[in-house]
């Protein structure tokens, strides 16, 4: 919520009240932030209050604005890599090539620079059109491109003060259209919605990633604004936050509300960090194990870590996936390995007692036994079987195909009374006993695709 501040050295404040705000908060604190870097004094700026900002709106200009998106986002600007490249004096085949492909690279700079060719020898003219032209090239880049404005809001809300409907993505409708429509009793005057242009701040809040995040544990600003800072420039914020939350849990403690946009998409998700879900993240001690692209198709490779991380989060079973690495003609008993443990989690596995950890202990070393006592192609027959009725779910028929090795090997399977009594609730255990029947169970490939 933001409102006004009279009599006040700060004439603007804003509070935690959703992500929206929060989000807007963090892109406030990183604009200002930026200025007190180039010399300002923050105490004319803002002023942080547990969960409230206060700030000075007149700092807020459409200049301002954009030479702090031009600072941000640097690497998106096509005229900062001219810029840059520019600011030398001799250059490469490869440097002159990649300045003209900069000068045609989105519509704004086909039109400043028109037919304008870089040769090597008329530098100064480009360079004189980038500082004539600076403040619309930063604008018109920013509100197109894929990553950056037009990721997260209507184009052309772009700093533009409050509007009659909310500038996020998701939330932005044709109002000419749809007014009547998603109004009460076909009354626009009845519509209740929320604009800022603070909102405009919200891009900078979250990761800079294709999978963006924006973490809204909001308990207070400072922590709101720290636990951002933690993502905001990784290439990859699900790993960053799920892999360490072993040092994360200092400050995400309780039910926390993540905000994600993905480039492909018009809408906003959520997920829900819950604290059954962070015991979960902070039990895995193989992370890598799950950051591994599966191969489906030519056209398709799964992201297992994503795959991974919602079921986690929504405390869904990894059977489906465990099963999938288990049909594999690749060997993936070192991811699979970790897929269990986190399943055993999922299944309730943090209560289990002495009983079921020793049982899970006789499921690997009865699989040795069984290698050391029988030809490895009929161990790779027995493995087969045992895949097939378990992803068809034919129990029975697992138990079955499990006494015939036994008595075929001469190995007592005392893990396998467990599978009897209840095989649902057991599962793991079968999935331990399959993965450990295989002389590489131990080998590192979780990070190589399936090729």
């Amino acid at each position: 919520m933001k409102s006004i501040m009279e009599s006040e050295k700060f004439d603007m404040k804003m509070e935690t009240s959703d992500w929206r705000y929060s989000a807007s908060i963090v892109g406030l604190i990183k604009y200002f932030d930026y200025f007190v870097f180039m010399g300002e004094d923050q105490s004319n700026l803002y002023k942080i209050d547990h969960d409230v900002i206060k700030y000075n709106s007149e700092a807020i200009t459409e200049e301002r604005y954009l030479l702090f998106v031009e600072h941000y986002f640097e690497n998106a600007m096509h005229h900062k890599v001219v810029e840059g490249i520019l600011n030398n004096s001799e250059f490469t085949d490869e440097q002159v090539k990649l300045v003209n492909e900069k000068l045609k690279a989105n519509v704004i700079m086909k039109k400043i620079f028109g037919d304008v060719k870089f040769s090597g020898e008329n530098k100064e003219l480009i360079l004189r059109k980038i500082n004539e032209n600076r403040l619309i090239l930063i604008k018109e880049t920013y509100r197109s491109g894929k990553s950056l404005y037009a990721n997260f809001a209507n184009t052309n809300s772009l700093l533009v003060n409050q509007g009659s409907i909310c500038r996020l993505e998701n939330y932005n409708i044709d109002a000419g259209k749809k007014s009547k429509s998603i109004s009460y009793n076909w009354d626009f005057k009845t519509y209740s919605f929320q604009d800022e242009r603070e909102f405009d701040f919200i891009p900078f809040a979250f990761s800079k990633s294709y999978e963006a995040f924006f973490i809204n544990n909001n308990y207070s600003i400072k922590q709101l604004y720290n636990t951002n800072n933690l993502i905001s420039n990784s290439d990859n914020p699900r790993s960053t936050l799920f892999s360490d939350l072993k040092k994360s849990a200092n400050f995400i403690d309780f039910d926390v509300e993540v905000i994600t946009k993905a480039r492909d998409s018009d809408y906003f998700e959520t997920l829900f960090i819950r604290k059954d879900a962070i015991k979960i993240f902070a039990e895995i001690d193989n992370y890598k194990a799950i950051k591994m692209k599966y191969k489906i198709n030519d056209n398709y490779y799964m992201d297992l870590e994503k795959e991974v991380t919602d079921k986690i989060l929504n405390k869904i079973k990894l059977d489906p996936l465990i099963e999938m690495l288990l049909k594999s003609t690749s060997n993936y008993s070192y991811n699979i390995k970790t897929l269990i443990k986190i399943n055993t989690l999922i299944y309730g596995g943090d209560k289990m007692d002495k009983r079921m950890k020793f049982a899970y202990i006789n499921a690997k070393e009865s699989a040795k036994k069984v290698i050391n006592e029988i030809p490895e192609n009929k161990v790779t027959s027995y493995k087969q079987k045992l895949i097939s009725a378990i992803t068809f779910k034919d129990y029975e028929r697992f138990c079955e195909i499990l006494l015939q090795l036994s008595s075929s090997s001469g190995v007592v399977f005392t893990f396998a009374y467990d599978l009897f009594e209840n095989f649902p609730d057991n599962k793991n255990l079968a999935y331990t006993f399959i993965n450990a029947l295989n002389n590489e169970s131990n080998k590192d490939n979780g990070g190589k695709k399936d090729e």
